[in-house]
């Protein structure tokens, strides 16, 4: 059987492992984390990716008219 790895850092999952089901827009994604502080950069990560969209897309658009 596969080992389950964390999303963040792909270390293995041991006791304090936390589970995370994150709407991506299409279907629901079921996580694993080792521990708080990769389930905290995950986030950051989708965060700033999600604003760096939001810009680009704003940028394409021309501005503000």
């Amino acid at each position: 059987m596969k080992m389950k790895r964390c999303a963040q850092c792909h270390g293995r999952l041991g006791l304090g492992v936390r589970f995370r089901n994150i709407w991506n827009g299409r279907w629901w994604v079921h996580l694993s984390f080792c521990s708080t502080q990769c389930e905290r950069l995950y986030e950051l990560d989708r965060s700033e990716a999600s604003a760096r969209r939001r810009w680009h897309s704003f940028l394409v658009r021309g501005g503000a008219s």
